[in-house]
C-alpha cells in the first residue's frame, strides 16, 4: 500500500513548523523543495547542515529532492549550464538525506512545438540523463503544464525516446489535467504507470476558462479512481500533497490541511467500499 507524504513548503517555508504540522497529521514522508524561501539546492552549506540536523532529529523520511533542473529556457545555453550545476548540487545533496531521487523538468513551454523542437528538447535532456546514469541517481521527471511535457501523451513520447533505468516519473494527475489531459479519470495514468516512482496530488478546475487550484477532492480530478488504480497496481511508493492551493491570507497550513483532509476522506471512502 502506498504512503502519504507532503512537500514541506506547501505547509510552511519554516522547516521546523512544516515538519511539526506534518507529524501532527500522522505523516512520515516529506520532500524538500523550498526551505526558508530558497530552493533546497540553493541554500548554503551552513543552512544545509542545519536542515540535515532538523530532519534527522525529526525522524522524517525524505523521499526526494525537488530540484528545479531544466526549469529554464530551452535556447539559453548560459542558463542551461547553470542548471547542469544545479543538477550536480541536487545529486550531491540527495544522499545526505538517504534519498536517490532528484527532480527533472522539460524547460519552459515552447509555443507550437514541432518535431524539430521536440528533437531539441530531447537533445538537451540527454546530458542530465547521462549524468544520472553515471552517478547512480534517479531523475524523477515531473509533468507540468508550464513545461513542454505535461500530458500523458507527452510522457509517452518522452519514455519512448529515452530508455534509461535512471529516468522515472513523478506523476501528477492535476498537472496533466491542467496541461490538456481533459479526462479526469486515470486513463492517462494507464499509459505511464510502468514508469512511476512517485506521485503528486493537487486538484484543479477551469472556471471561466481560468485554471484554479483547489483542495484535493474539490476539483475536477477523480482522485478516488486514481488512488484505486494505484492500489490495484500495488503501488507502494509515496503519494505526496503538492497542492498549490491557498486560502486568502493563508501561508499554507490551513490550505494544505484542507487538501489533506480531502485526501483522507477519499481514502476512507475507498476503504469502506
Amino acid at each position: 500500500m502506498f504512503k502519504i507524504g507532503v512537500v514541506t513548503d506547501e505547509i510552511s517555508q519554516n522547516l521546523v513548523e512544516a515538519i511539526e504540522v506534518a507529524k501532527s497529521w500522522g505523516l512520515k514522508h516529506i520532500e524538500l523543495h523550498s526551505v526558508w524561501g530558497k530552493n533546497i539546492c540553493h541554500v548554503d552549506d551552513a543552512t544545509l547542515s542545519q536542515i540535515i540536523s532538523i530532519v534527522k532529529k525529526s525522524g522524517m523520511i525524505v523521499t526526494n529532492i525537488d530540484s528545479l533542473t531544466l526549469r529554464c529556457r530551452l535556447d539559453d545555453d548560459e542558463e542551461y549550464a547553470e542548471h547542469i550545476q544545479h543538477l550536480m548540487r541536487s545529486i550531491e545533496i540527495a544522499p545526505l538525506f538517504n534519498s536517490n531521487i532528484v527532480r527533472l523538468f522539460s524547460f519552459w513551454k515552447e509555443e507550437n512545438i514541432d518535431d524539430k523542437k521536440w528533437d531539441h528538447v530531447f537533445a538537451k535532456m540527454e546530458l542530465p540523463i547521462k549524468i544520472a546514469e553515471r552517478e547512480g541517481i534517479i531523475l524523477g521527471f515531473e509533468n507540468v503544464s508550464s513545461g513542454n511535457i505535461g500530458t500523458s501523451a507527452d510522457l509517452v513520447r518522452l519514455f519512448e525516446h529515452f530508455d534509461s533505468p535512471n529516468l522515472k516519473l513523478i506523476w501528477d494527475p492535476g498537472n496533466a489535467y491542467a496541461a490538456g489531459d481533459t479526462d479526469p479519470s486515470p486513463s492517462g495514468y494507464q499509459h505511464v504507470k510502468d514508469h512511476i516512482i512517485h506521485v503528486h496530488v493537487k486538484d484543479v478546475a477551469f472556471i471561466n476558462g481560468e485554471r484554479v487550484w483547489l483542495p484535493v477532492g474539490a476539483g475536477q480530478i477523480d482522485y478516488e479512481a486514481h488512488l484505486r488504480a494505484l492500489q490495484h497496481d500495488n503501488y507502494d511508493g509515496v503519494v505526496a500533497l503538492e497542492t498549490h492551493f491557498r486560502l486568502p491570507g493563508d501561508n499554507g497550513i490551513k490550505s494544505t490541511k484542507k487538501s489533506y483532509e480531502g485526501l483522507m476522506q477519499i481514502l476512507h471512502s475507498i476503504k469502506q467500499n
